[in-house]
């Protein structure tokens, strides 16, 4: 029980680390989200694969609030779309985590971040329509790309390290 919780501790610890590299390294803000993006879907899915569904579902609801201080999310009330694709990814790992089902995680996390920032974008009035669109994208397409490229990342991590 200690050993878990101080496992888990350490995952949410490393993920939050990597998140915070934004403020460290300077990158545009394309290379910053499949960057970034891709280092915070390996760390949920190392989390959920070392430490379980409870652990990685406390990160999936974490990363967020960072997320959104560091001035990665543009609005508090993407917030909670955040968790929930995130709870969605983390959750479809654990169910599905073998072969090529462990790729429907970042399909299924698009998919419910693209329809709840719609409905979220459809009671709000953005001052330009052009930001819709935008966020639309970042909520779906980079979720796919890096959702993928997280679970290959941790494979390699988990085979280079032997867990």
């Amino acid at each position: 029980m200690a050993k878990n919780i101080a496992q888990g501790a350490l995952l949410i610890g490393i993920a939050v680390v990597l998140q915070s590299l934004r403020l460290i390294i300077p990158l545009p803000l394309q290379a910053s989200t499949f960057i970034i993006g891709t280092l915070i879907h390996m760390m949920l899915t190392l989390t959920v694969k070392l430490n379980g569904l409870t652990t990685a579902i406390v990160l999936s609801c974490i990363l967020p609030v960072f997320a959104y201080a560091q001035g990665q999310l543009m609005l508090p009330l993407l917030i909670p779309v955040v968790v929930l694709g995130n709870t969605i990814y983390v959750i479809f790992l654990k169910q599905f985590n073998q072969g090529w089902q462990q790729f429907l995680a970042p399909i299924a996390k698009a998919l419910v971040m693209g329809i709840s920032a719609y409905i979220f974008i459809s009671f709000i009035q953005l001052p330009k329509p052009q930001m819709a669109k935008f966020l639309l994208f970042a909520m779906t397409v980079p979720q796919i790309i890096t959702g993928i490229a997280g679970i290959l990342l941790a494979k390699t991590v988990q085979k280079r390290l032997k867990i």
